[in-house]
């Protein structure tokens, strides 16, 4: 054991003797790091419009839905004054075709003159 005691004495000398500085290496980055990095980029772009998109559909979807629910209030009020117009008997009746025919169709009573104002007050 004496002998091997030594032999690592003797290195142990040596290596403190040989100190010596030691400059950084700059590390290559390998072809793996870069692709990864040009991957999530373009991973990154994609999604960026990607949300761009979704949110202008959207937006356009949107804006059809308000039409589409206009569309139909206007649609539930003729129905609700259709479903009225259906119970009228008589008199009511009588009165509201008169009404259609002097406004819809332009007709008049015999004997009745319409009068235009021409002047456009």
């Amino acid at each position: 054991m004496k002998k091997e005691d030594t032999k690592n004495e003797k290195i142990a000398e040596e290596k403190k003797g040989d100190l010596k500085e030691v400059q950084p290496q700059k590390r290559k980055r390998s072809k793996k790091f870069l692709l990864l990095y040009v991957a999530l980029a373009a991973f990154v772009v994609y999604a960026a419009f990607t949300i761009i998109n979704q949110s202008i559909e959207i937006s356009d979807k949107k804006s059809e839905l308000e039409n589409i629910n206009k569309q139909l209030e206007i649609v539930e009020i003729k129905s609700d004054y259709l479903k009225e117009i259906k119970n009228y008997k008589g008199k009511d009746l009588s009165e509201y075709m008169e009404n259609i025919a002097r406004e819809d169709l332009d007709y008049i009573k015999n004997g009745e003159r319409i009068f235009v104002n021409v002047a456009g007050d």
